[in-house]
């Protein structure tokens, strides 16, 4: 009887530490091809062989970079305003994972017409808040984020931890920079 009782207490155990082990093999995968994913972008070269993402890291986190690539000509918008880490700005973006499986997007939940969200840089992920103080209005951008910019080794809801996050981004507008001045 006493032998039956410890059997049936340690086969929880081990089906409980069989499913962990099982998901920390799953991660690892899923961490190394998100890692291969990020180097693979930061080496893409435009045809004329300069890199096509831009590496940006903030100086109070430096390794928290991310990877951006511009598609307007930025010689139309380098004039134009830039957000502070406190401003409030309008975005339209659309979210995705490496595999290009869509996450979230602007365009389904918005509550400032035209697919608008609205926002404070710092009130956001470290990779989000990077990219948008490094846009200008009207300034549109593919934005890599690799996890230690996201959401780390935790994951979010439906983000896996390490997940690099891929962020298409339209900095619409800076709306209190917009506003009279009284």
């Amino acid at each position: 009887m006493r032998y039956s009782s410890l059997l049936l207490l340690a086969l929880p155990t081990l089906f409980i530490t069989s499913c962990i082990n099982d998901d920390t093999v799953s991660y690892a995968d899923w961490e190394q091809e998100n890692t291969k994913f990020v180097a693979d972008a930061a080496n893409e070269r435009n045809s004329d062989g300069t890199l096509k993402y831009t590496r940006l890291s903030p100086d109070w986190a430096p390794n928290a970079f991310t990877l951006v690539k511009w598609e307007n000509d930025r010689s139309l918008t380098e004039k134009n305003l830039r957000p502070m880490s406190n401003s409030v700005v309008r975005v339209k973006y659309d979210l995705e994972s490496i595999d290009g499986t869509r996450i979230s997007d602007s365009y389904s939940s918005t509550t400032y017409g035209d697919s608008i969200y609205q926002t404070r840089p710092n009130q956001n992920i470290t990779g989000f808040w990077n990219c948008v103080t490094n846009m200008h209005v009207g300034d549109s951008v593919t934005c890599i984020m690799p996890y230690m910019s996201a959401y780390g080794s935790t994951g979010n809801g439906t983000i896996k931890p390490y997940s690099t996050l891929v962020y298409h981004i339209k900095l619409v507008s800076i709306p209190a920079y917009e506003l009279p001045l009284q």
